[in-house]
């Protein structure tokens, strides 16, 4: 009798057992074995652009579970059951349109793959851009330990690990912000509800752009300062000679010669010409987390803490995904050129007008209100009056115009007319009351030097104003009269009506 004949199964249940077994191992091998390879990714309905970049790509002949699942038993189960879920998701359309996918550093360096070593010792200094790996392979920078995911990603066009430029920005060129409530800088985390930080979070461009020392690269980052994102740690050098050389040789475009290396010799820095050179980031919308993930926008946690998550976390975000796309050189330059920000040099232009209007200043009636301008009320702004193009008066022949107020303007909303007579009415009161003023101001003897000084100031904003009372009749009025009063006592004493 041969061995079969004697532990082959008698009764049917230990039979059904039997095959049952045998059957469910031949079919999870194959199950595996089909799954491993790559074909298969592109099964699902989703994968059909990323397949095809990997087809297009310097790793089409490496199968995607050599990089997408990492070395050891452990991570080759968890990826498997975790393929199995995605399959079920997949039959039932409950797959996301946007999946998302981390590559370990152990998979980049496994048997047969990348060497870290060779790698680590792996530089770039010709072309557009420099490169050198054991300045970002394993180091952490603003407290983001850098990997080899973190900069090759599938952010680029049609392939597959291809560095986007952009991402040399995210860290080199651009930092993280809070502004609090008020708008301006905070570098403190105030807390709140949910464990969320105060204010609001972005991205501002770091200051302090020139070049360096051609041995720069090879010296420790700078320590980030205190209350910064890197919290004392390293931070990536921000000199524009940390990526890319001066251009060699004479450039010349519409006519115009630029010989980089003479204006270097003078010691210029890069940031004396190619200012604006990145553009500043976007703040960071609500509306953006809600891209993936489904409510709780309120309960966020502090930036650093986000940081880490969504850049080392199980399932990478690329930064563009919150940060939007980061502009640098020559389209961010002209950006900046065709939207200038004209108060950059002309500041408080019109501050006195506009605290006339808002009626902004400290000086209340003696009833402790403001005298605010009706058609502030009614949100108003500056053009509902200055409708009509005027030369400026400096320079008529330049071809620069300004928007000028006229009474005719009060017509598109009032009764016609009424700006005709209204206008001239408030000028004439305001007038009156100023010049009287100043007559009185001018005989009061003897007054508290400071009164003086006050009363002056007062009527030195509503000369400086212009519009004689037309901006808030109301509360200009109400300058000269508490002007009158700061001279009221000298002018009793000189026994003035």
């Amino acid at each position: 009798m041969g061995l079969w004949q004697r532990i082959r199964p008698r009764k049917r249940w230990q039979r059904l057992t039997l095959y049952g077994g045998v059957g469910f191992v031949v079919f999870s091998v194959a199950s595996v074995e089909l799954t491993s390879q790559s074909f298969f990714c592109n099964s699902c309905h989703i994968m059909g652009p990323y397949y095809q970049s990997w087809t297009q790509g310097k790793h089409k002949d490496v199968e995607c579970v050599k990089c997408h699942i990492s070395p050891g038993v452990d991570s080759f189960l968890a990826a498997k059951f975790n393929g199995l879920g995605q399959v079920v998701d997949d039959v039932l359309n409950r797959t996301s349109t946007k999946p998302s996918a981390a590559v370990s550093q152990l998979a980049c360096t496994r048997p047969g793959c990348h060497s870290i070593e060779k790698v680590r010792n792996t530089s770039k200094t010709e072309g557009t851009f420099k490169f050198r790996h054991d300045k970002h392979l394993d180091l952490e920078y603003s407290g983001i330990k850098l990997a080899c995911g973190t900069c090759h990603s599938h952010v680029k066009g049609n392939e597959h690990f291809e560095v986007n430029k952009e991402m040399c920005i995210n860290c080199h060129l651009v930092e993280s912000e809070r502004r609090a409530a008020s708008g301006g800088p905070s570098t403190g985390e105030a807390a709140a509800p949910g464990g969320a930080s105060g204010g609001m979070l972005r991205m501002a461009v770091r200051v302090g752009h020139t070049v360096v020392a051609p041995d720069a690269l090879s010296q420790p980052a700078p320590a980030a300062p205190h209350g910064s994102a890197g919290k004392g740690g390293l931070v990536p050098p921000n000199a524009c000679t940390a990526c890319h050389d001066p251009p060699k040789g004479i450039i010349e475009r519409h006519g115009l010669k630029v010989d980089h290396a003479e204006y270097l010799s003078y010691g210029a820095a890069c940031e004396s010409c190619h200012r604006s050179a990145t553009a500043t980031p976007e703040p960071i919308a609500d509306g953006r987390c809600l891209a993936c993930h489904t409510f709780g926008v309120e309960n966020t946690r502090p930036a650093a803490e986000l940081r880490h998550i969504h850049a080392a976390g199980r399932h990478k975000i690329e930064c563009f995904s919150c940060h939007g796309t980061m502009q640098h050189g020559p389209a961010a330059q002209t950006a900046a050129m065709e939207q200038f920000d004209c108060r950059k040099c002309h500041q408080d232009q019109h501050s006195v007008q506009r605290d006339e209007y808002l009626a902004a200043s400290a000086h209340r009636a003696a009833d402790g209100t403001l005298a605010v301008s009706p058609m502030f009320l009614v949100h108003v702004d500056c053009t509902g009056c200055h409708v009509s193009k005027r030369a400026v008066s400096v320079k008529p022949d330049s071809g620069a115009t300004v928007a000028a107020a006229v009474p005719e303007a009060c017509d598109a909303c009032h009764k016609p007319g009424l700006g005709a007579q209204m206008v001239p009415l408030w000028q004439k009161t305001t007038r009156a009351l100023y010049d009287r003023v100043a007559e009185e101001l001018k005989a009061a003897t003897g007054a508290d030097p400071r009164a003086v000084e006050e009363a002056r100031r007062l009527m030195e904003l509503v000369r400086l104003d212009g519009s004689w009372g037309v901006h808030n009749p109301k509360y200009t009025q109400q300058l000269l009269e508490q002007a009158r009063a700061k001279i009221a006592p000298a002018k009793a004493k000189d026994g003035g009506s």
